[in-house]
């Protein structure tokens, strides 16, 4: 996948800014941009519906609203600052039609028919360890749905057990780097998802 020089230049500015406030690692916002485009790359299908976890500065979601124009996205971030930030770009960039920007914690999401089975994708570059990325997006995919998660420099895949009682596949570890977990939702009825919905994990 490439961007076009008018979208990298758009999407430059607005990590740059990012950048400048913490919110995204120092390193070159080319790299970054390459780092998101891999998440387009992993996914088996192009998402009409899709979620991002901690959305923070925009990676990966800015990059792959993007590369998906017909894409609607969801993008979690808790952060008032961040979720401000966001906003501001989403309308900049002429995508407040169909990127929602989402303050709250990902708990919220999956107690809400709204977003609940409903995802054909859902995205987390830094949202926290595996347990807690997969009880908060197995229950906002539909079945054949998939979680896509950057993956460390040398990763091994996440442990069956935290991804079957949660209605997901077995993990995939893609190749060549960038490396992420991708998993796909086969089942809607998962007790440790019902759970992490009503709070009582």
């Amino acid at each position: 996948m490439r961007l076009d020089n008018t979208d990298r230049s758009k999407l430059v500015e607005v990590f740059s800014q990012a950048q400048e406030r913490g919110w995204i690692g120092g390193r070159d916002i080319d790299q970054h941009i390459v780092h998101a485009l891999g998440f387009s790359e992993a996914a088996s299908t192009d998402p009409t519906v899709a979620v991002d976890l901690g959305s923070g500065g925009g990676l990966p979601a800015l990059v792959l609203a993007v590369v998906w124009p017909r894409s609607r996205w969801t993008l979690v971030e808790s952060s008032l600052p961040r979720a401000a930030f966001l906003e501001l770009h989403c309308a900049r960039l002429g995508w407040s039609d169909r990127v929602l920007v989402c303050r709250a914690p990902a708990q919220s999401l999956v107690k809400d028919d709204q977003y609940r089975g409903q995802a054909d994708l859902v995205t987390a570059r830094s949202f926290g360890p595996p347990d807690l990325v997969i009880a908060a997006a197995a229950p906002l995919l539909r079945v054949g749905g998939e979680l896509i998660v950057s993956a460390s420099p040398n990763p091994t895949p996440w442990p069956s057990e935290l991804l079957i009682p949660q209605g997901m596949s077995r993990d995939h570890l893609t190749r060549p780097p960038p490396r992420f977990h991708r998993s796909t939702r086969t089942d809607l009825s998962s007790k440790r998802a019902e759970e992490f919905c009503t709070g009582d994990r």
